[in-house]
């Protein structure tokens, strides 16, 4: 599973429809899917989306990206029909409000396991650059996990504010492709043999780029219960793991990459 969610850091959530749909149609379980897909497509009409991108940091040229990103997303058939489908669940009431999640990342992260092996790893170095850039106290929360989405996407939002044009740009990219392969495909799952070998491959790796550091028992410790360190070991725990995976090559890299974007519950 991927740290962060780069999506402009603008949260869009499943809840943010229900409340933006008209009283007539929230009353009335009749309401048609094309309703909300149209609906979601209007979403950038009347969300302050660029307003919250501006507070973030982003201005010029990476303002336009960034909001254009999401109305090119929201706006596209394959993704707007996905989230339209979990907004309907969302509105159900025998349904837990948490399955319908976020609205990009769930297909992002489906999608991530087929995209290309350069595309995936671009992707991932963007993470690992992301990971560097935050705080100590909000990057080891991260990767505990337990830093709170909103909260998660305005930090991450702040440092992708600070990235140069083209990375972002290409980033904007590859997630578009993601995102529009998760909405029509299944997770990319390896095969219980290339899982173990490539888990077997990481260890090695990270044995690699701890041999030379005086912390490496600590970090070892750290990797056996990230819950149990403090919110700086856990960050430089992150920041280590990042750098071992992203200095494979060739398949093992693009398995071990494909592993890690495998989504919590698959």
């Amino acid at each position: 599973m991927q740290i962060f969610p780069l999506i402009a850091a603008a949260v869009i959530s499943a809840s943010t429809i229900i409340a933006a749909t008209k009283p007539g149609i929230a009353q009335d379980n009749s309401f048609r899917k094309s309703d909300i897909v149209r609906l979601i497509g209007e979403l950038p009409n009347y969300t302050p989306i660029r307003e919250d991108m501006i507070a973030l940091g982003f201005k010029g040229e990476k303002l336009e990206m960034a909001v254009n990103q999401i109305a090119r997303m929201l706006n596209d058939p394959v993704i707007a029909s996905n989230i339209a489908d979990r907004v309907i669940a969302a509105r159900n009431p025998s349904i837990e409000p948490a399955e319908a999640g976020g609205l990009f990342w769930p297909l992002v992260d489906r999608g991530l396991g087929h995209l290309p092996p350069r595309d995936l790893r671009y992707f991932y170095l963007v993470e690992q650059t992301m990971l560097k850039a935050l705080p100590t106290r909000q990057c080891g929360l991260a990767v505990k996990e337990r830093l709170a989405p909103d909260k998660l996407a305005a930090a991450t939002g702040r440092v992708a504010a600070r990235l140069n044009t083209p990375a972002l740009r290409e980033y904007y990219r590859i997630q578009y492709e993601a995102a529009r392969l998760g909405a029509s495909r299944d997770v990319t799952m390896l095969s219980k043999r290339d899982e173990a070998r490539v888990v077997e491959k990481i260890n090695e790796a990270l044995g690699r780029t701890l041999a030379d550091r005086p912390d490496a028992p600590a970090l070892l410790r750290a990797y056996e219960d990230l819950n149990r360190v403090s919110n700086r070991r856990a960050c430089i725990a992150g920041r280590v793991f990042m750098d071992a995976v992203l200095a494979m090559e060739g398949r093992d890299l693009h398995h071990a990459l494909i592993l890690l974007s495998v989504p919590l519950g698959s």
